[in-house]
């Protein structure tokens, strides 16, 4: 690729890419720091390239910090570059940059999630990553990128949520994330199934927080709300029943949500039918 600089800068910038070549990025960032002092490197849109180049690989020893002052720096400079309207190929190499620090942000935003349990910088994350995605892709749909990642903190907060069921917080997020994928994929097995086992296991919450000395009037509405949140509940495990009448798992939930709400004869009948589904029947 050319660039319009002078043949003094442009020697500045082919210490860059020298730099480059011998994979020393810290001798790429001297060079292309001290180009970037002329006027005139900074009207050119392949300089501006060679910096977001030299910038997102010092971004990298960074891995997954949220805030990085090399991210930002080397983001800063593919949008200077293409607002300079550079030629097919500094766009296209300056647009696989954005491509890679997008993919960074995705890994980012899962790692953060399991690692640090951040999902709101999780989310912000993956906010950033589909911005930036779409900055290279402007046709790309993101529905099932949003089903895979809505499905995967839903089903990690749930599971956080079932082991503790003291954490309320884990069991809220869990229900947000999962309402969002059945929006997007209201057939979602998975989905359906763990919104019903957070309905069921808060009112499971409820009824193990009374105890002897719970006043008279509050058991009563102990009970009242428990039994909300088991019918709140019931049609989603009915609904997994209804894609997947074989569903061990479904049909055990239901056989306790129907006896959680005192009937009998509902939970004699599925508790015949996860007797008949063990047999293979």
């Amino acid at each position: 690729m050319l660039s319009s600089v002078s043949f003094a800068q442009y020697d500045k910038l082919e210490r860059v890419m020298e730099c480059i070549k011998a994979k020393d990025v810290n001798c790429a960032k001297n060079a292309v720091d001290s180009a970037f002092m002329s006027a005139e490197v900074r009207k050119d849109a392949q300089a501006w390239y060679y910096r977001a180049f030299v910038y997102f690989e010092l971004a990298k020893k960074e891995k997954f910090n949220y805030y990085s002052a090399y991210r930002d720096t080397s983001l800063n400079s593919i949008r200077i570059s293409n607002s300079l309207k550079p030629e097919p190929p500094v766009k296209d190499a300056t647009n696989q940059i954005l491509k890679k620090h997008s993919e960074t942000y995705y890994n980012m935003c899962i790692k953060l999630l399991y690692d640090s349990l951040n999902y709101d910088r999780s989310q912000a994350a993956y906010k950033k990553y589909k911005e930036y995605y779409a900055a290279v892709d402007s046709t790309v749909d993101f529905k099932a990128k949003d089903i895979e990642y809505y499905s995967g903190v839903g089903s990690h907060f749930a599971d956080l949520f079932n082991n503790n069921n003291a954490k309320g917080e884990f069991g809220e997020a869990g229900k947000l994330a999962l309402m969002k994928v059945l929006e997007l994929d209201p057939k979602n097995v998975s989905a359906t199934f763990n919104l019903g086992i957070i309905y069921y296991n808060q009112g499971v919450n409820l009824i193990n927080s009374m105890d002897l000395d719970t006043p008279l009037d509050k058991l009563e509405v102990i009970q009242d709300n428990s039994t909300k949140l088991f019918k709140q509940s019931l049609p989603f495990m009915s609904k997994v029943y209804q894609l997947d009448p074989k569903n061990q798992k479904a049909l055990e939930s239901l056989r306790q949500i129907y006896q959680a709400l005192n009937d009998t004869e509902k939970s004699l009948e599925f508790n015949k039918k996860l007797e008949d589904a063990k047999k293979g029947n």
